[in-house]
């Protein structure tokens, strides 16, 4: 709108100079001939006819010193402006338009200008027929400007809409459909390539939702194996438990080496037993909160010797130097299996 503004303007001025000028032009045709008749008066109904087809009340012409009145009415008219052709500055025809728009009483003018044989030819002219035809020209650049906008508006609104409406439209919709089903590899937006901001957020958005579902996968599989680790403790505790039983009925037998060893195997299973309990109180492979206490440090080493097969090993001499008295506060259970 600004620039239909700083172009009617200018455009304005011109046009008023335009007619005026083209109504100049029109006397200085017809008074060629008419001036190159001897007769000093012309007969009244060709000053008539003359003024009639140009559109004024007056036609002169001045030749350096001698002026020639070609037309004129019966009783001429005031004069209210004066309209100098071969002068104009452009300020001054932007101002003078703009009058000639907003006057609301009829004038005269007289409107002075070069003819083709080198005279100046004076024109006396009302200006309605001027203002009725500067408005009608606003009119018609109104409303040219009006389709220019309506236009540019839907180019405008075309344009956005493919460059910005859609691909975000297109973000939005797949942000949904992801969080609908974000483990299925086809709700992954793809990357239109754009070097623009949007084209960088497809990219990331691409890189965040692969990540996210290698992320839910990895749970998934982790999820899997929990539940596997949880049904095998769930069946090792109970053949453990059947071995406890087992070794319950050794431990009553009078065999000496029975007797030595039937303790510690019993010792073991329960360990066994307690781990798995505590896995499948947790769900995990995470260890329970230590209960401590004042442990032999001594007897717990000669506990792992022999869970390890160390004492009386043909090959390695296994030796414990720990001091019986030497007491630790720490979790016997899990200091063994440390």
């Amino acid at each position: 709108m600004a620039s239909a503004v700083l172009i009617y303007v200018p455009s304005i001025a011109n046009f008023r100079l335009s007619w005026l000028a083209d109504r100049l032009t029109m006397a200085d045709t017809a008074t060629v001939v008419l001036a190159a008749s001897a007769a000093s008066d012309l007969p009244r109904n060709i000053q008539d006819d003359l003024l009639k087809a140009v559109g004024a009340t007056g036609i002169a012409i001045r030749n350096g010193s001698v002026s020639r009145l070609i037309a004129t009415v019966e009783m001429p008219p005031t004069i209210d402006r004066i309209v100098d052709l071969r002068s104009m500055e452009p300020v001054m025809e932007i101002f003078d338009a703009f009058d000639t728009l907003v006057a609301t009483e009829p004038r005269m003018l007289r409107v002075v200008g070069e003819s083709h044989s080198g005279a100046l030819i004076e024109l006396v002219i009302g200006d309605a027929a001027l203002r009725a035809a500067m408005l009608r020209y606003s009119v018609n650049i109104l409303w040219l400007s009006a389709l220019i906008s309506i236009i540019l508006s839907l180019l405008l609104y075309l344009s956005l809409n493919r460059m910005f409406v859609r691909p975000m439209r297109k973000l939005s919709e797949n942000m949904v459909a992801f969080s609908e089903a974000p483990d299925d590899p086809e709700k992954v937006i793809t990357p239109s390539g754009r070097a623009d901001e949007i084209g960088v957020a497809e990219e990331q958005l691409a890189g965040m939702q692969r990540e996210l579902q290698t992320t839910l996968s990895e749970q998934r599989h982790l999820a899997d194996l929990g539940l596997a680790v949880s049904k095998i403790n769930h069946d090792l505790r109970n053949m453990l438990a059947s071995a406890q039983l087992f070794s319950d009925r050794l431990g009553s037998l009078p065999d000496p080496t029975v007797q030595r060893f039937a303790p510690k195997l019993i010792g073991a299973l329960d360990r066994a037993i307690a781990y798995c309990q505590t896995t499948l109180a947790y769900g995990r492979a995470r260890e329970a909160a230590p209960a401590r206490r004042l442990v032999a440090l001594g007897r717990l080493v000669d506990e792992v010797g022999d869970a390890l097969g160390l004492v009386g090993h043909p090959v390695i001499a296994f030796e414990n130097r720990v001091p019986p008295s030497l007491e630790i506060d720490a979790d016997a259970e899990q200091l063994f299996r440390t």
